[in-house]
């Protein structure tokens, strides 16, 4: 028997690895840059279901809204989603966030009860990771098959906001000749939210997702193994909307999957890594009511990437690497319906043992676009560990966002909704100039770091209006404007003794329009989650409230100021034995309602609901 435990490590590690950082191995104190992990129990303590929900209230975390349905999309130090990139074990997946529009799709890829920990590296990333990676990226590391069968079952059920469910199951072990197997399977189901003003429509829309994954290893020989990992998640969003006086269903049908073979070997000193990874995303609509649905989409992504990491004497590692990814974009504005791009990358990067207690890490990446054209992005960060529980951190990065197929194609003409857009060959890619400064102090009992970034962006990729004929608008994408965003961001954690425990994040955004130096909409000024805790024998609870300040965001008279509010979360659980244990939470315990707070926010908080959960595993 295997015991629940054994599927998470402790609820809050003081100094976890990291690999996401350097593509090698650091604690998270000595890593280079800034970093946080999530375990799979802290995740399950939050009674998280997504990522979007599992990465709330980490350092630097703040939201953004969508618009529709209630949609929400995170941002790193104030950057938008767009400029995050999502891995998963280290493998791209298909960005959906500003290619299909009003979307958060980015976020159900995986199950959470597949998850073994989420690392969270803020600030840009452009020179190991390439495109998307200017805000920072997000490392999604799942579970690996154990040396012995064991498995773990969970089921869930939600009521209050949208009643709905997640069961999940998972079994890894191995099956003779060298192979390794792991399965996971989850149905989630979340019903719609009706809007309080008017029950005919939806204010939250309500979702269906079915996620499936396969994970077979073959060791080949000591240190050389090989990995097929196959990912499925099929999900539907449903709403109901308004059109004149007429009420219509609104859905739409998500596919992702991801294929992905890789190699991994080690040889003498030298470690090898050699993956292909193809990585697709479709997307229709279907609309009742005789509205007309939006034109279907299709992303995908083949990449074939690979490194070599190796010491160079006593004071170097490096690590060099390359990619090679074809794009390719399915939409019935494209002319002939589809185009695509291939990038290619290079990249180096040096580790260097400076002294005993100083290390310094040079990298950059060369990534050359079919369309655009090439783009450098350096990166150096310097790491003093000052003494046993103080290390000082220092780094300077550039990065860079590709324009998407639509933005960049000049066969593109989107004209579903009331207004129509161009697509422009001429566009640049968003370029990014980051500056950080941190501490980092930990011992037994506590955890505590601070740090100061200030980023400069450029050409930020908008649109620009060309005419107005009647009541539609012609625009076409172009890079029209440029930002600065200074901030401080701080984490802390505190034993305060007879099982409690005191943790905390903060943030503070001053993010301005470097044209006008007015404040950029979308960023709370201040977000801060306080988190109490509480553990003993087989009892654990946990007390949260997650504050957004006041922030700036667009309305009937142009900018205008939201108010600041605030999240009460509280969750427990009982290990009724080695193998069984129970789960329970209230979240938006408060009952807080943005729309009665102010009209100008732009995506919906659901509103208060419990949960109860059952985890078992053998």
């Amino acid at each position: 028997m295997t015991p629940i435990a054994a599927f998470a490590t402790d609820a809050f590690e003081l100094n976890p690895t990291t690999i996401t950082a350097s593509q090698s191995e650091h604690a998270v104190a000595d890593a280079p840059a800034s970093v946080a992990v999530i375990s799979a129990e802290e995740i399950q303590a939050k009674g998280a279901t997504n990522l979007l929900e599992a990465l709330r209230g980490l350092p630097g975390i703040t939201l953004s809204g969508r618009q529709v349905g209630g949609r929400k999309n995170i941002s790193i130090r104030g950057m938008e989603d767009r400029h995050t990139l999502v891995l998963i074990d280290g493998r791209r997946i298909s960005s959906t966030d500003d290619v299909i529009g009003h979307s958060d799709y980015q976020y159900g890829w995986v199950s959470l009860d597949q998850v073994e920990r989420i690392e969270l590296v803020r600030g840009p990333m452009s020179a190991l990771y390439g495109s998307e990676a200017m805000g920072g990226v997000v490392n999604i590391i799942t579970r690996k098959a154990e040396p012995e069968w064991h498995g773990m079952g969970s089921l869930r059920g939600d009521s209050g906001a949208g009643d709905g469910h997640v069961l999940s199951a998972m079994a890894s072990g191995p099956i003779g000749g060298g192979f390794s197997l792991a399965l996971n399977a989850e149905d989630l189901r979340r019903g719609a939210t009706p809007l309080e003003e008017d029950h005919r429509i939806s204010e939250i829309e309500g979702q269906s997702r079915q996620t499936g994954g396969l994970s077979l290893g073959y060791q080949l020989a000591e240190g050389h193994d090989l990995s097929l990992d196959l990912l499925r998640s099929d999900e539907e969003r449903w709403r109901h909307e308004l059109r004149g006086t007429s009420v219509y269903r609104d859905q739409y049908d998500l596919d992702r999957s991801q294929e992905s073979l890789g190699y991994s070997g080690q040889w003498s000193d030298v470690h090898s890594e050699l993956r292909y990874t193809r990585s697709k995303f479709d997307v229709t609509n279907r609309r009742s009511n005789g509205v007309s649905p939006t034109r279907p989409q299709a992303l995908q992504d083949d990449i074939l990437d690979g490194s070599l990491a190796f010491a160079l004497g006593e004071r170097h590692f490096f690590t060099v690497g390359g990619e090679y990814r074809e794009e390719q974009l399915e939409n019935a504005g494209l002319i002939g319906g589809s185009d695509e791009a291939y990038h290619e990358a290079v990249y180096l990067q040096d580790e260097v043992s400076l002294a005993e207690d100083w290390a310094l890490t040079l990298g950059a990446r060369l990534d050359r676009h079919e369309l655009f054209g090439s783009e450098t992005s350096p990166r150096a960060y310097l790491v003093w560990r000052a003494t046993s529980d103080l290390t000082f951190k220092a780094g300077y990065g550039e990065a860079f966002r590709a324009p998407t197929l639509k933005q960049i194609s000049p066969n593109y003409v989107g004209a579903e909704g009331p207004h129509t857009f161009y697509g422009n060959p001429d566009i640049q890619p968003e370029t990014s100039r980051s500056y950080e400064l941190g501490v980092d102090w930990r011992r037994d009992d506590s955890a505590y770091t601070a740090t100061l970034f200030h980023n400069d962006v450029e050409d930020l990729i908008d649109y620009r209006l060309l005419r107005q004929v009647g009541p539609r608008r012609f625009y076409i994408y172009d890079n029209i404007s440029k930002a600065t965003i200074d901030g401080f961001e701080a984490s802390a954690w505190q034993s305060l003794g007879y099982g409690f425990a005191l943790s905390a994040s903060f943030l503070y955004l001053d993010p301005r329009n470097g044209d006008t130096d007015d404040k950029l909409n979308g960023r709370p000024e201040v977000s801060m989650t306080p988190t109490l805790e509480w553990s003993g024998g087989p009892w654990a609870f946990q007390v949260s409230a997650q504050y957004t300040g006041e922030q700036y965001l667009s309305g009937n008279d142009g900018q205008e100021k939201a108010p600041d509010y605030t999240l009460m979360n509280v969750t427990g659980s009982y290990q009724v034995n080695d193998n069984l244990k129970l789960r329970a939470g209230l979240l938006n315990a408060t009952d807080v309602r943005l729309e009665d707070k102010s009209p100008l926010f732009g995506y919906s908080e659901a509103e208060r609901s419990a949960y109860l959960a059952v985890d078992m595993s053998f």
